[in-house]
């Protein structure tokens, strides 16, 4: 565990040295795979992820949390980041969110890993927000394995890619990948 948190620690800080590798931020956002084996997602699909007319990221007050939302539907990235009030409509819409947390420091760019675990230093994952019922539903891909990079961030853009899946072998397969360049806002929260 200890050998792990290094490995993530020294690779976000060599990450950080050499500027991502002379990886540049994708140029556009766009989600290249996305299922799930919940019956809350059966019961939406096919959904299409060909155009992605909304996106944007919200960076909690303390900046250690960060969540960045990629939809099929034209919403603010206020609506999309609410967890208590989904803005989701109809069957055909979505919203997927890629979660970043840095236990208690702040989110910087680099490579956050799915198998870092909650709490723990450069750990990501991955939900889907879907129309169920009056009030929609929050669908966890329980991601287990996979990356969700964060290219460059400044105070008003964020860029990266995201490559996440249930673990091989797992009986519910989830699974999320693409990229994203979009707006970053602040939370007042």
């Amino acid at each position: 565990m200890k050998k792990s948190i290094l490995m993530i620690l020294l690779t976000s800080v060599l990450f950080l040295f050499t500027g991502g590798a002379g990886e540049d931020c994708p140029k556009g956002n766009v989600i290249t795979k996305m299922d799930s084996g919940s019956e809350s997602f059966k019961a939406v699909r096919p959904l299409d992820f060909s155009t992605i007319k909304s996106a944007g990221a919200m960076l909690n007050k303390a900046g250690t949390k960060l969540s960045v939302s990629l939809s099929n539907a034209n919403f603010s990235i206020s609506a999309m980041s609410n967890d208590f009030i989904l803005p989701i409509k109809s069957k055909d819409q979505f919203i997927a969110e890629i979660e970043f947390t840095n236990g208690k420091e702040k989110i910087v760019p680099g490579i956050y890993e799915a198998s870092s675990g909650y709490g723990k230093p450069f750990w990501t994952y991955a939900e889907i927000k879907l129309h169920k019922g009056a009030k929609g539903v929050i669908v966890s891909l329980g991601v287990r394995e996979g990356t969700a990079t964060i290219i460059k961030m400044t105070d008003t853009m964020i860029c990266g890619r995201f490559d996440l899946r249930t673990k091989t072998g797992s009986s519910v397969k989830g699974i999320l990948s693409g990229e994203f360049n979009c707006k970053l806002e602040k939370s007042r929260w």
